[in-house]
């Protein structure tokens, strides 16, 4: 069974056409391991937070330089 905040990070990286690719990135981790993460093969300490403090840190950044 999917964890509910990996679906919701999933859901919400998709609406706002964010690759995992950048998410990783943002949350310091290797694309590949997060992929894992999101697969529940991998289940770091932190990983919800990470992963959904950087959806919403890149979404923050994308706003702000629209608005700039």
């Amino acid at each position: 069974m999917l964890n509910n905040w990996i679906a919701d990070a999933v859901g919400k990286a998709f609406t706002n056409n964010i690759s995992h690719k950048e998410i990783a990135a943002k949350a310091g981790y290797n694309p590949r391991y997060l992929s894992a993460i999101l697969n529940q093969k991998r289940n770091p300490a932190n990983a919800e937070t990470r992963i959904m403090t950087a959806i919403s840190d890149i979404i923050r950044e994308r706003e702000s330089k629209n608005n700039a």
